[in-house]
């Protein structure tokens, strides 16, 4: 099995036909055809079902696509990174920012990789943090930032920053009732009032949920729902409170509601940089790694976001 084989595979299955596989790889039909039948004998199993209209990946051939696309791709990362000392970085680099950062992160990144490299193409995903973590895995994304102190074995994190939790609600005159003298709304509290939530698959719920049965705190989630900006519109409805980071809370959009810290003890997580541990990342990535670091160190020392950055 060589890299020729491995690409007739690839472009077979992504074609369904030898004949328009043989095009895409500027090859003769014969020789993709020949290729396959020798791959096939020497692995002792059929890749692919000969039908009258094409041809069909059968669940080996499947199982050896998926081998073949993860190589591949490992081979053109690795010539574009010997490629790219010769020069500046260049490439393309697949990020994953979590809902609740993205407002926060997104340009100010942008704008610093756009200055640093203008060779490095980057594209950014915005999602939960449960399915960036899932995308590291299957190879969908080189880097993400993710949340939380206990990551799967299979991902490795690189703390970045500490973020403290908000309880928001429609206006501060609706939270004023349940704060202490400091301003501060005191975790005891969060019982009397009804919450607006992701499910318990979503990180954010999982820390709530765990930190309230720390503290022997029963909570009343009213309303669970996935969506981050509706979770606002509700809450600008009256119809509960709930709690997110001052970095969500400040996202730029014209929300008019109140917001006030969570405290005794205090709720926070933790914000990370992380990537597949069994994957070594291409220099593009490698550097676009460190804008992260530096924005997010940036961030932290602002007023909008109520971070301290963790620098090892």
């Amino acid at each position: 099995m060589d890299l020729k084989d491995l690409k007739c595979v690839v472009a077979i299955a992504e074609t369904g036909s030898f004949i328009r596989a043989s095009e895409k790889l500027n090859m003769s039909q014969p020789s993709v055809s020949a290729r396959i039948r020798i791959l096939e004998a020497n692995l002792g199993l059929y890749l692919f079902e000969r039908e009258t209209r094409g041809v069909r990946i059968t669940q080996e051939g499947q199982e050896l696509l998926q081998h073949a696309k993860v190589i591949l791709r490992q081979v053109s990362e690795a010539e574009a990174d010997m490629v790219s000392y010769r020069s500046t970085p260049v490439g393309l680099v697949r990020v994953g920012l979590p809902t609740s950062l993205t407002a926060m992160l997104a340009v100010p990144l942008l704008e610093r990789c756009m200055s640093d490299m203008p060779n490095v193409k980057l594209r950014l995903v915005e999602s939960m943090s449960g399915y960036l973590t899932q995308w590291l895995r299957d190879g969908t994304l080189d880097l993400s930032v993710t949340f939380g102190s206990n990551p799967p074995p299979d991902i490795e994190v690189e703390p970045l920053a500490r973020e403290d939790l908000l309880l928001v609600g429609r206006s501060g005159r609706d939270i004023a009732a349940y704060l202490d003298e400091d301003g501060s709304m005191p975790m005891s509290r969060l019982s009397e009032v009804n919450l607006i939530l992701p499910g318990p698959e979503h990180g954010l719920r999982s820390l709530i949920d765990t930190q309230a049965r720390q503290q022997a705190v029963p909570i009343n989630v009213a309303i669970e729902i996935d969506a981050f900006s509706e979770i606002k519109r509700l809450v600008a409805k009256g119809l509960g409170f709930t709690i997110m980071s001052s970095a969500a809370y400040n996202d730029g959009m014209e929300w008019s509601l109140g917001a006030a810290t969570i405290r005794r003890p205090t709720v926070s997580r933790v914000v990370n940089l992380a990537s597949l541990s069994s994957r070594t990342l291409p220099r593009a990535a490698k550097e676009v790694a460190l804008r992260i670091r530096e924005t997010v160190q940036q961030k932290s020392q602002g007023e909008d976001w109520f971070a301290s950055a963790i620098i090892e």
